[in-house]
């Protein structure tokens, strides 16, 4: 059966996604009451990075990935690199959920065990891989709508709390630019923007080309204006001196926020939006290393690529990291440098390069 989605679905596919743990547990202080320069550099650079892929796309004649490495490079080595971007997929699939379980396991169930939670939401995963990523963008529509409002409900509350205090946020403009420039590149510039990479395997379902195009910016700068105003009112309920000392800020804000007797504890509304982006994005990730799976083994049943998916995907979750600490120290010091540049940027910019070459030159000789 031939997939189609609609260029709204992807839309609010990419709105849940790049939201996804960025909104809980993505935040970086570095550069303190100076976040909102580095959320809107990064934002901009995420931008260029939408349009880039749409351009890989587009001289590639809307393959997916693996398709246009092949187009590019040739058949053997488009299947060793298929091989290795399946495995990167499913790895921050597995980094994803492991965000989602220490998340869980500190907010709301401190005495639960680590794989109960996180079999649990597998599970929930699962049932999207099966049903196709078309259930899963109908789905999306209705979520993004939902997270957005929730997003604004807490923002809303969170600046009217008695203990936002504006003198938190200003005087602005005293971080050294390369502390800013140093925190945007690898870190801001590959998380949440250089993962839409995996939407290289999503992008060639769309039924309308050109209004992707035109609109695709849309969802990028609403989340990024949304990160903004979120580590604005985390900086007005916690200042900048005290922010890094906590692993969950944005949950640690709304602590101090509540409306009366009525709603005490809006920080489990948090809750709501990690399980709704977290399982956008797994869902995602699982979908383009099962794309992978599928044009590398073309022979196989769909339930056997989910499987062999679904065990990579716990592999990399129980294997790689031991607690929170050293979890966030591999997501935040290794990955970006080792393997979100060269996966994210530097091969997907020689891919363009080959294409062009191919394109404007040898047909020209």
């Amino acid at each position: 059966m031939m997939i189609k989605l609609a260029a709204m679905e992807i839309l609010s596919l990419m709105i849940n996604f790049l939201l996804g743990s960025a909104i809980v547990v993505g935040w970086n202080f570095e550069t303190k009451k100076d976040i909102w320069i580095f959320i809107l550099i990064s934002l901009g650079l995420g931008v260029g990075i939408f349009y880039f892929y749409i351009l890989l796309h587009s001289l590639g004649k809307w393959g997916n990935l693996i398709q246009l490495f092949e187009l590019g490079f040739g058949k053997w080595i488009s299947k060793l690199l298929g091989f290795i971007y399946c495995l990167y997929f499913l790895y921050i699939a597995g980094r994803v959920i492991k965000d989602f379980s220490f998340f869980i396991g500190q907010v709301l169930f401190n005495d639960v065990p680590f794989w109960i939670i996180t079999f649990t939401f597998l599970l929930v995963v699962l049932y999207s891989c099966f049903v196709g990523i078309e259930d899963t963008a109908r789905s999306s529509l209705i979520l993004s709508a939902f997270t957005i409002v929730i997003i604004l409900f807490l923002m809303i509350f969170g600046y009217l709390s008695p203990y936002f205090e504006l003198n938190n946020l200003t005087p602005v403009f005293r971080t050294d630019w390369k502390q800013i420039l140093a925190s945007v590149f690898p870190t801001g510039l590959t998380f949440p923007y250089g993962e839409l990479i995996v939407f290289t395997m999503i992008f060639p379902y769309v039924n309308n080309v050109k209004a992707l195009r035109k609109y695709g910016w849309i969802s990028v700068c609403l989340t990024g204006f949304l990160l903004i105003a979120a580590a604005e009112m985390i900086l007005g309920l916690l200042n900048s001196e005290t922010v890094n000392l906590y692993v969950f800020p944005f949950v640690k804000a709304l602590e101090l926020t509540s409306i009366s007797e009525f709603l005490p504890h809006l920080e489990i509304l948090a809750v709501v939006i990690n399980l709704i982006g977290g399982f956008i994005k797994v869902s995602i990730f699982m979908f383009g290393g099962l794309n992978i799976l599928a044009h590398l083994f073309p022979n196989v049943k769909r339930n056997k690529h989910i499987l062999a998916s679904t065990v990579l995907t716990l592999l990399f979750t129980f294997f790689f990291s031991k607690n929170i600490i050293q979890h966030l120290n591999i997501g935040l010091k290794i990955v970006p440098a080792y393997l979100h540049i060269p996966l994210q940027l530097i091969l997907p910019f020689i891919l363009v390069v080959v294409l062009l070459i191919k394109k404007y030159i040898v047909k020209s000789i």
